[in-house]
């Protein structure tokens, strides 16, 4: 199962819940039922990667606006809305990172 640990893994954790969420996260053999991906436990391991996230000096309540964004997206997969909720995680993805084109990051 994948971890967050820095911003480049929680960038590269955005896309595999783009991809997976909410019910396609493949089965690993060495872990127990219990310790499986699944929609909440991606979106904790998210939610709990703000730690990673600078917060700007001019936006205090930064990692508050992305709970709200990861809320939203978790909501909207919850209700069966798969593009939306992935739509939502891509917001999340740009505020932290910008746009792709101007993220730093390459693949």
């Amino acid at each position: 199962m994948p971890s967050i640990r820095s911003l480049p893994h929680l960038y590269d954790f955005i896309g595999y819940m783009v991809l997976r969420a909410p019910d396609r996260y493949p089965t690993e053999d060495f872990l127990e039922p219990d310790e499986q991906m699944t929609l909440d436990r991606g979106f904790r391991m998210l939610k709990e990667s703000l730690v990673y996230v600078p917060v700007p000096p001019d936006f205090p309540a930064f990692h508050s606006a992305l709970a709200e964004v990861l809320s939203d997206s978790l909501l909207a997969y919850r209700r069966g809305d798969r593009k939306a909720g992935a739509r939502r995680l891509l917001d999340f993805q740009n505020l932290i990172f910008g746009t792709k084109s101007d993220s730093g990051h390459s693949d």
